[in-house]
């Protein structure tokens, strides 16, 4: 992991996903939220067993590691760890929360960014209060989601089991130093950014479709993706 100057906070961006594959829309979000929040780093978690999918049908999660790793290898501030593919069994944000919490100790700030998609099955995750405790929830637009759905669509009975959290909507242009800054856990940031129309599922199908996928992936990814034959229909 990328090292941060001892003795001082700790201002960390925690983005985690199946990534399969990861692709320019997660970077650019990762991109917006460093600089406008004053993150020390992002770190991007791939998920080796999501407790929401079926993994039978996710690529392994070794090859989704090495994509991530390729793609954010050109930004310093970018890193990649391996702790859920360490840890068995399903991956648990809110334990991979706890542990990073444990490595990094007092001072440490977690911001956890998220797609509307993701935020909208929070309701459904492992001890998802406690997640909201512990750190400060970034959720981003996705393309075919709106930030607006995301408060509209928690009824009483989920507001009450995500502990009453509040929602804030921001756009990126609008975050200054004291926003982001301030820690409130339970605080809910609807942060726009640049949605790129992209989406993991379409890349999968353009490539078993033998289709370009130049300019939604970054090239050192695509290499990775063909040398590997990931995704390509498999002759019969």
């Amino acid at each position: 992991m990328v090292q941060v100057t001892p003795g001082r906070p700790r201002r960390i961006g925690l983005m985690g996903g199946t990534f399969d594959p990861i692709h320019l829309g997660h970077l650019r979000a990762a991109e917006e939220i460093y600089w406008a929040f004053e993150l020390d780093q992002i770190i991007f978690i791939p998920a080796a067993r999501p407790a929401h999918k079926d993994t039978e049908k996710v690529v392994s999660a070794l090859h989704r590691y090495e994509m991530v790793s390729l793609a954010t290898v050109f930004a310093p501030y970018f890193t990649v760890s391996s702790i859920e593919l360490r840890r068995p069994g399903r991956s648990y944000s809110v334990e991979t929360v706890r542990e990073l919490l444990k490595i990094y100790g007092e001072g440490t700030t977690l911001y956890f960014i998220m797609g509307v998609d993701a935020f909208l099955e929070i309701p459904t995750w492992k001890d998802a209060q406690d997640l909201f405790s512990l750190v400060q929830v970034i959720v981003t637009a996705r393309p075919g989601w709106r930030l607006d759905q995301v408060e509209v669509s928690l009824t009483p009975e989920l507001r009450k089991m995500l502990g009453e959290p509040q929602f804030k909507y921001l756009k990126i242009s609008e975050i200054t130093a004291e926003i982001a800054r301030q820690f409130t856990p339970g605080l809910v940031l609807l942060v726009e950014v640049a949605s790129l129309d992209i989406s993991s599922h379409e890349i999968r199908q353009l490539v078993e479709e033998g289709r370009s996928i130049r300019f939604l992936v970054p090239d050192t990814v695509a290499a990775y993706m063909a040398k590997n034959r990931l995704y390509q229909k498999r002759k019969r």
